[in-house]
């Protein structure tokens, strides 16, 4: 039997089970499996000039085995005294009657019963074993089917409802009822049912989670092993929904301690980035404030160092705006087509004070045309690779910006002559709150806050060595307007590089 696996799934087949208890509730069709071999058997007593009775002994026996095989043991045994009759009263001497003249031929009859009675009984307890081993290894296939389905993330209700309705099918029953606390309602599979259906509590750790109903045929009450097979069921059900409760409170847990962790990176981070701007601020008002005899280039170096300082704390406060933003999938550009040249150099000058007389070699390649971009967001990308460039650098050394494109795509790159990137960090750098081991203090929103924008834009962002020595960090920008449909993200890009 076939029955389709939900959508996204691999489609199950799954085998209607010969079972035991069909066979032997099913009168009518042991009643054919015990008279219809023996009459055909019967039947080579139609022509006058009939086989051997050892040939026609031999064909009862064989329809012995084939009536325990279709029917079971009773049908198997009936066949057989119904063999011994018609082999006595048509086969035996003398014919048409019950007598018996030759004592050989009762001790025949009487080996034939035997041989007859004892390989229909070895054949049906062989089927009834072959039974059982193929309805195990259904349980264990339905059983595992849920158990895999529960912990893939499926959503329960609908997992349920399939296992109901593989209950239905494979066990022929006519309806099945599955309640749990994880549903509002009864899981129903199959037709309605009347009678009183089989109630099977599923319980683990003597807590109830759920129960199964079964209905079957409404002309006969469920046989014995059907109840086990049920409960069975109904102890598995219980196993795999508790496996199930226990890891969503154990990724449950796991998303709180990321979470910590999370806020806890953000302490350190932000604590440090607010702090040291902070402190740089209340030295430069008290000096203007408590201090005698300033001269106008003092007063001025004061007031700019308060500028950059707090231009800093109002960085430090967009990037955790930005990164709730992100979080909230609210992180869209408005593009205008912008020469990407002029960005580089607005952030160029407005970082002159950072740059302390460091030598920036900037160089824009021939031709490049316009780029479709959200102006603010990607002269925030410059700034936040030029901020890292300059904290993570040894004073003095040199920065490189550079800028190539061609019709389809524009390609800006940031290199310095620090410590580098481990290539193990050239993936994890990219996420928020993360900083590699050779960074020192931060929040580590940077680097995730542009790769984010980046990719808004359409195109992606990497790290590679520097020739020179050092870390060079590099994002494309796609020339055209249209929006992005499928955006490399910097993992993707750093494994392959």
């Amino acid at each position: 039997m076939y029955y389709p696996a939900p959508p996204g799934r691999d489609n199950v087949v799954m085998e209607r089970l010969p079972l035991p208890w069909k066979a032997s509730s099913s009168w009518r069709r042991g009643m054919v499996a015990a008279v219809g071999p023996p009459a055909a058997v019967t039947l080579l007593a139609i022509p006058r000039e009939h086989p051997p009775t050892a040939v026609v002994a031999v064909l009862f026996v064989l329809a012995v085995v084939i009536a325990s095989r279709l029917g079971g043991a009773i049908p198997g045994a009936a066949a057989s005294i119904l063999s011994l009759l018609s082999l006595n009263f048509f086969f035996t001497s003398p014919l048409h009657t019950f007598a018996v003249a030759a004592p050989e031929d009762l001790v025949a009859l009487i080996v034939f019963l035997i041989v007859a009675g004892v390989v229909g009984l070895l054949l049906s307890s062989a089927v009834q074993a072959e039974s059982k081993a193929e309805r195990r290894e259904l349980e264990a296939r339905l059983v595992n089917r849920l158990a895999t389905r529960l912990l893939s993330g499926e959503p329960s209700e609908r997992v349920l409802e399939a296992f109901a309705r593989g209950i239905t099918e494979v066990f022929d029953f006519d309806r099945c009822e599955i309640f749990t606390s994880f549903s509002s309602g009864p899981l129903v599979a199959g037709k309605p049912a009347t009678g009183s259906p089989l109630v099977v509590h599923a319980t683990s750790r003597d807590q109830q989670i759920g129960e199964i109903r079964v209905w079957s045929d409404g002309r006969r009450s469920l046989a014995r092993d059907e109840q086990a097979t049920v409960e069975s069921l109904a102890t598995q059900l219980a196993l795999a929904l508790e496996g199930t409760r226990l890891s969503a409170e154990v990724r449950k847990a796991e998303l709180e301690a990321q979470a910590n962790q999370l806020k806890a990176a953000l302490f350190s981070g932000v604590t440090h980035d607010v702090k040291t701007p902070l402190a740089a601020i209340m030295a430069s008002v008290t000096s203007l404030i408590d201090g005698r005899g300033f001269s106008e280039q003092e007063r001025r170096d004061h007031l700019d160092t308060i500028k950059q300082e707090a231009e800093r704390l109002h960085r430090v406060v967009n990037n955790l705006l930005d990164v709730a933003r992100l979080r909230a999938h609210a992180l869209v550009p408005t593009r205008v087509p912008s020469a990407i040249d002029e960005v580089m150099e607005s952030v160029i000058n407005r970082l002159r004070p950072l740059l302390d007389k460091r030598a920036v070699d900037m160089r824009i390649g021939d031709d490049i045309p316009e780029v479709p971009m959200d102006v603010v967001q990607i002269d925030q990308v410059l700034t936040n690779l030029l901020e890292n460039a300059i904290k993570f650098t040894p004073p003095g050394s040199p920065i490189w910006l550079s800028a190539v494109g061609n019709d389809k795509l524009v390609r800006v790159t940031v290199a310095d002559r620090g410590p580098g990137i481990l290539k193990e960090d050239r993936t994890r750098i990219f996420e928020p709150f993360e900083r590699g081991q050779n960074s020192g203090s931060g929040t580590g929103l940077g680097l995730a806050i542009s790769n984010a924008i980046v990719s808004a834009h359409g195109g992606r962002m990497w790290v590679w060595d520097n020739p020179l020595g050092g870390a060079a960090f590099t994002f494309e920008l796609p020339c055209t307007s249209e929006d992005p449909k499928e955006v490399t993200d910097a993992r993707a890009s750093a494994r392959g590089r």
